[in-house]
């Protein structure tokens, strides 16, 4: 018998009170994925062994788009997950093995100038999460998991992305508040904003786009975030990540691993 894959959503980070625990490295992709119902997701686990790589969801192929779908979906086909039929023009996928407080296969589309941050790992440990961002300007999007059993009810998602945003110390943002909840894919979109203190003692008012999903009985959520004046400009991108979104329950020796599609 193969392993057994799930469907699951995730959480984003940098500047935000959510940065990344790594430096960025630029690990960059080139492609989009659209998740199927969890019937699709029983298929061929064991060659989650020895592939873990960038992918996303997504979008219409352009022509240069085009290219990508087909190297993207020769490596879905490997790992035995659902093949994508297009990619947002402007976007680049991620798809990253996870081996920390779970066990998973992320992936989301992040905007073409963006860095993705893999976790670091060594012969002992993984530290760090998944994200992306322009870093500079304070946007990312960043992976968080919960133990914290899933939920449909808004003190659920307030629990939930209200401890993604306080990793750092729940002294450093204020305010907290979820503003939408919508269905997904993935489980739920959610939006919500916040008021990160800073260490110069000023005020950042911060605002973002969720994520959310359940894979065995936990929570993962993917925080597209920004400041509230950028918002308005670059909002409709980070929803665009969130929604796109999804995790896989993958076998653990799955190595951390972030591959860029663009060098298959």
């Amino acid at each position: 018998m193969m392993p057994r894959l799930a469907v699951l959503s995730l959480l984003a980070a940098s500047a935000s009170g959510l940065a990344p625990a790594v430096a960025p490295s630029a690990a960059r992709a080139t492609v989009s994925l659209r998740a199927t119902a969890p019937a699709t997701t029983r298929r061929t686990a064991g060659a989650l062994a020895f592939a873990g790589f960038a992918v996303g969801v997504v979008g219409a192929p352009s022509g240069a788009n085009a290219a990508d779908v087909n190297k993207l979906n020769k490596q879905l086909d490997v790992l035995g997950l659902p093949r994508v039929d297009s990619i947002p023009d402007g976007f680049k996928p991620c798809l990253s093995a996870v081996n920390q407080e779970q066990s998973l296969l992320v992936q989301f589309n992040y905007p073409q100038n963006w860095l993705v941050v893999k976790p670091n790992t060594d012969s002992n440990r993984e530290a760090g999460t998944v994200s992306a961002g322009d870093y500079g300007k304070g946007d990312s999007a960043a992976l968080f998991v919960s133990d914290l059993r899933p939920s449909s009810d808004k003190a659920y998602y307030d629990k939930l992305l209200a401890a993604a945003c306080t990793q750092k110390g729940a002294n450093q943002i204020q305010n907290f508040k979820i503003k939408k909840i919508a269905p997904g894919p993935p489980g739920a979109v959610v939006d919500f904003e916040y008021e990160l203190l800073t260490g110069s003692g000023f005020i950042v008012e911060r605002r973002g786009v969720a994520g959310v999903s359940a894979v065995a009985g936990k929570s993962q959520a993917l925080l597209a975030v920004t400041t509230t004046t950028r918002f308005k400009k670059i909002g409709p991108a980070l929803r665009t990540t969130a929604e796109s979104f999804r995790a896989f329950e993958k076998v653990a020796t799955v190595k951390t691993e972030t591959y860029n599609v663009d060098a298959l």
